[in-house]
């Protein structure tokens, strides 16, 4: 999976669970500015995990601001390639 499969799959995830529009999120989107709290942060983790197979730790949800830093930690853990 590349990288910009790993992007467009986190949007299209995050679109449909917050009901966004898509063009407004980019890697330097701030999540908090999508209305995304901490709960909110954990629920969408878990859904992360499912559409792309894989263990966040709590820790490392937690570190999240960004969409960047979004794709960062999905990338790395699927092992995506630029």
């Amino acid at each position: 999976m590349t990288e910009h499969e790993v992007t467009e799959q986190a949007r299209a995830v995050l679109v449909r669970r917050l009901k966004v529009d898509p063009s407004t999120i980019t890697p330097e989107t701030n999540i908090e500015d999508l209305g995304v709290d901490s709960l909110d942060l954990v629920t969408l983790a878990g859904e992360f995990e499912e559409v792309f197979s894989i263990a966040i730790p709590t820790k490392e949800i937690m570190k999240i601001r960004t969409f960047g830093d979004i794709v960062g930690q999905l990338s790395s853990k699927v092992g995506a390639a630029a």
